[in-house]
């Protein structure tokens, strides 16, 4: 553990809203780590009313370079980041799930591959966190980052799995507020096309913890679905057509269908959940943004 009040080389940023039942474990798990050079944490409380503000309070003997920053300004993740990102004193910044765990070994791969590069990507493991009927809901697994679903096709990475130089952030005017989700996945593909590599970091594991209520896959696949309309319509070249209408429809309907006779099972029925929310939120998101999102 890192000795406090020393100029940190690293700052952990974690987000936070109404985490108190899952936020312990992961500060345990950040406290676990180890480093030679000096670190901070910063948990940005997005306006939490569940007790999480005193789950965190609770770890102040274990990280004694811990401090907590009223993000309340403004719903939402990316909101909390940013300004997880201002109060951070390093220039490198790693941001981590209030409700993942990261792995051994984490911060230290982190924070000397953000002495060499200035963004770089965990390794996402779904194993550690989630039943086997959990992981047939997405597929997740991180071996390297993954290419948006539509054009122009860039590398991305969520932000729970995210680090970046605190200056190239800043230069590039952080996540974009406006987007509730997949601000990462805009964040990311924004500086792809600026010229900055993402660089996979495969010994920097972070573990990352499903939802596990039918309604909950529903809400969050639904939310997905919608924002990535909005980032599609933001990169899509101007040269791309759209889809056929016909073709659009169909292909939104095929997992479905391939699923339902499946869902005596319990998984099966966890990833209808996902596949009906993907396809509504899809839907709706395509009227918002005047765009027929893949």
């Amino acid at each position: 553990m890192m000795p406090a009040r020393r100029v940190p080389a690293l700052s952990v940023v974690i987000p936070c809203r109404n985490g108190a039942e899952t936020i312990g474990v992961q500060l345990a798990a950040v406290a676990a780590q180890e480093w030679s050079r000096p670190w901070e944490v910063v948990v940005a409380d997005n306006g939490s009313t569940d007790g999480s503000v005193e789950a965190v309070e609770a770890f102040r003997t274990v990280l004694p370079d811990l401090r907590i920053v009223d993000a309340s300004g403004r719903r939402g993740q990316a909101h909390a980041l940013n300004v997880g990102v201002a109060a951070a004193r390093a220039n490198g910044v790693v941001f981590c799930d209030a409700d993942d765990e990261v792995g051994e070994g984490w911060l230290a791969a982190v924070g000397e591959a953000l002495e060499a590069h200035e963004l770089v990507a965990s390794r996402a493991d779904i194993h550690r966190l989630n039943e086997e009927w959990v992981r047939e809901v997405r597929v997740f697994e991180q071996e390297a980052p993954p290419r948006s679903w539509f054009p122009p096709y860039l590398p991305f990475t969520g932000s729970g799995t995210l680090g970046v130089r605190r200056e190239l952030h800043l230069r590039h005017g952080g996540f974009d507020e406006s987007l509730l989700m997949l601000f990462d996945v805009e964040y990311c593909m924004r500086l792809a096309l600026a010229g900055h590599e993402l660089v996979f970091l495969p010994d920097a594991v972070v573990h990352v913890r499903f939802r596990t209520r039918w309604t909950d896959i529903f809400r969050q696949a639904y939310g997905y679905a919608e924002y990535s309309a909005a980032v599609q319509r933001r990169f899509k070249p101007t040269d791309d057509p759209f889809p056929g209408r016909l073709k659009w429809l169909v292909s939104g309907g095929r997992p479905i269908l391939r699923t339902v006779p499946q869902v005596w099972r319990r998984g099966a029925r966890a990833k209808l959940a996902w596949l009906l929310g993907w396809q509504v939120g899809r839907m709706a998101g395509s009227l918002r943004h005047r765009v027929l999102a893949v």
